[in-house]
Formats: C-alpha cells, structure tokens, sequence
C-alpha cells in the first residue's frame, strides 16, 4: 500500500492496519470535527473565588482559529492572557480549558470575541497544568467515502481493542499542508538560524494560494521586505514579526527570538516529534512489537476506564495496571537503555545531529531535554453511525491524534484534499 508524499514528508512511512480505506473527506465544515477536553477529576474547583481558589478556569470554545491565535485574539480584546494546556487545530470546533497567569478575584462569567467564546467554570489555586488533561473526545464526520465501512470500522476496532494502532504524531504538528516546522526546527537545533528563518519566510507549500506563493518569493529578497509587509494577509502576522525584526537588526537569532515563546518552542519539539516518527516507523518495518512491553522497557501505565497515564516505570511483569511500551524522544537528556534507542540513534545519526545539540545554550528556553512517548495509541469509546454521512467518536488519551486514527481507516492518497 502506497504512502502519501506528506506522510513522509513528516517521517510516517508505514501503516498500522492493512485496511483498505474508505477514503472520503472531513472538515468540510468545522462543526464536522468537534474536539473536547477531559480533565483529571481530581482538580479541585471552587464554584468562587475564595482566600485559596483565586486563578479563573475558562471553558474556551473556538471555532476556525488554532489554541495560539485564539489566546493572542482574546488577550487583545480584553487584555487577559491565558494559559492553555493543548494546542488545537483552527479547522475545528474545540472546547479547552484556559486559565489565567494572574489572580483575579472576580472575572467575567462570560467573555465573547470573533472567534471564541470563553466560559468561566470556576477557580483553581494554581493555573492549570498540562498534568490535568486526561484526554481528548472527539466527534467527526467523514463525507464521500467509497469503501466498505462495515468491514473498514470492523477492522480499526480489531486494531484498537489490541492498543495496535502506531502513536504518530499527526500532520497538524508539522503545519499540515506547509509542513515546514520541523525543517526549521531541524536548524535551529543545528544553530542555522539564517537558514531556519529563510525557511520560515520563504518555503511554498503546494496547497498555499498563488498571493501567498508570490509573497514568499518575494522574502528572499531583503529589499523588497517593504513591500511585502504592505502585501501580507492577517494570517502571516508571524512572517511579520520576523521580517520586522530583520529590517530593524538584520540578524536572523534576534528575529527568532521575537516569535512568541510557544511558536519558537513548537520549532523544536516538531523537529523531536519528526525523529520519533521516523523512529517509530522503522520500529514497525522491523516487526518490533510495540503493543506488548518487554523486559526493560520503559511504559506508560493507564487506567482504561478514564484513558488516564497514571504513570511510567520500567516494565513489571506483575505490575495490575495496563502498560504501553515508550520509545525515547530525541533531546540532551536521551535515555540510551531500552530496546527502541538504537532506533533513535540510528535517525539521529542520519540526521546528523547529536542528542547534545538539543541543549541551545543562546535559546534555553527551546532547549528539550527528551523524554518518552507511547509506541501505540490507546482509544476508547468508540462507536459510530452511518446516515447518509459517517459519524465517529472516540476517546484518545492526551498526545495522541485523531488525524492518524483516521489516517488508518480512510488511507487518503492526498490528505490535505482530504481534510486532514
């Protein structure tokens, strides 16, 4: 079964499943890829504001805006900078969960701008924390597919009982139809900066429009960044920010510094997550076993009933909760003692970087120390309906995306005509 361009453009180079595919396409309309948060039970929230309970917790819900445009968005029309703790795509509607950095003893109940509305459900003592994402539920519609989508769905759920499903990073993590963040990342790790700017301002995707093509073009040339300036649409305000600072200082490091700390984090964290897909791709052609942990291994335990990681240890054989299999995520702190990091040492070495280089003494604040992420995807709830269109819905527990679960069971030869 062939394997779209963009899939490994992004590093993922095999399939989980031998399904057919149904194909079809999805957000055709925002409403048809609806998102929600799951939080941890556990968090304690006071219905007011109180001595201890005084950070504001927003139910964010957005709609053709992503999680980064959407806080810039209400923090210039109220002047409220918030925290959230997932980044979500713009071609959907989402529900998150945002704080606010500072007290505030009496917030709004109810904050409204172009793209988003904003909810107050309470108030926490601290701002929240990725720690308190569980999971992620979705409800999608699939439209114009031509398979059989009794079988197709029959053998996604084989896959998914087995906890078979590979945990890739989905194509939104790479900029889907520009898929350019890694490639930048990749230079900035490499201390390119001049190259990971160019990068950022001049490198056409095939889906973007012609205006867009033009403007591109046209930042390869410095002198003509006035005019580009005049030229560019709203959504390339972060073109802005770096072509500003280049006609100011003409030093590329600064003009990377000057993009928001979360977009200069994404950079790097793409440019891991582009390793670990390749990584795990190689994992899955070399027939590693990536559902059932091994002595050694490193595994996230869940609880299945919440889709909760509970925890990671090295594999116990006696151990009562379920456990997934981790692979290594590229970074300076890399754990060489498991059965997956020759693997990763292997995509590093071709890569031609070190696990050393992830510590940017000029950028700590992008530097990653590593980590681990689950081999295989762990889905529940699942369920569907089919009338006319085909409606999905499904549980993932927090990191995992439902793009790739979808990837599985529509095999789409372009995913981005797609949707995805």
């Amino acid at each position: 079964m062939s394997i779209p361009s963009l899939d490994r453009e992004v590093g993922i180079e095999v399939y989980s499943t031998k399904i057919a595919g149904i194909g079809g396409r999805i957000k055709q309309e925002s409403d048809e890829f609806i998102v929600e948060e799951i939080l941890d039970s556990s968090l304690v929230l006071a219905a007011k504001s109180d001595e201890e309970h005084l950070y504001p917790l927003y139910l964010l819900k957005k709609d053709s805006i992503d999680s980064n445009h959407a806080v810039k968005e209400v923090e210039v029309a109220t002047g409220l900078k918030l925290k959230v703790v997932g980044l979500k795509d713009a071609k959907a509607i989402t529900k998150q969960y945002a704080s606010l950095s500072r007290r505030l003893q009496d917030a709004k109940d109810k904050i409204v701008t172009k793209h988003c509305t904003l909810d107050l459900v309470g108030y926490t003592s601290t701002p929240i924390t990725k720690g308190k994402l569980v999971a992620n539920r979705f409800s999608i519609t699939i439209n114009n597919f031509d398979g059989n989508v009794e079988q197709c769905i029959d053998e996604l759920q084989e896959h998914i009982d087995k906890n078979a499903l590979a945990n890739f990073y989905g194509y939104q993590r790479f900029g889907s139809a520009r898929p350019i963040t890694h490639l930048v990342g990749r230079e900035i790790v490499k201390r390119n900066f001049r190259q990971a700017v160019d990068l950022f301002l001049c490198s056409s995707g095939e889906y973007e429009n012609e205006h867009s093509k033009e403007i591109r073009e046209m930042c390869a040339d410095s002198y003509k960044f006035a005019d580009v300036l005049l030229m560019m649409p709203e959504s390339m305000d972060l073109e802005r920010t770096l072509i500003n600072e280049l006609m100011r200082s003409n030093d590329p490091f600064k003009a990377i510094r000057r993009l928001p700390i979360t977009i200069r984090r994404l950079l790097v964290q793409a440019y891991q997550s582009y390793i670990f897909n390749r990584s795990l791709s190689i994992a899955i052609k070399e027939e590693y076993d990536i559902t059932s942990p091994k002595q050694n291994d490193i595994c996230f335990s869940f609880e299945p009933s919440s889709a909760k990681i509970t925890g990671m240890n090295r594999f116990d054989a006696g151990a009562k909760t379920m456990q997934l299999p981790a692979i290594p995520l590229a970074g300076y702190a890399f754990r060489d003692d498991n059965r997956f990091s020759m693997i990763v040492k292997k995509v590093m070495e071709e890569e031609y970087v070190d696990m050393k280089d992830f510590y940017i003494k000029d950028l700590q604040e992008v530097s990653v120390e590593g980590g681990f992420r689950q081999a295989s995807m762990f889905c529940k709830d699942f369920s569907y309906s089919l009338n006319g269109s085909l409606q999905i819905r499904f549980v993932l527990s927090k990191g995992s995306y439902a793009t790739i679960l979808l990837r599985e069971l529509m095999k789409p030869r372009d995913p981005i005509i797609a949707g995805f």
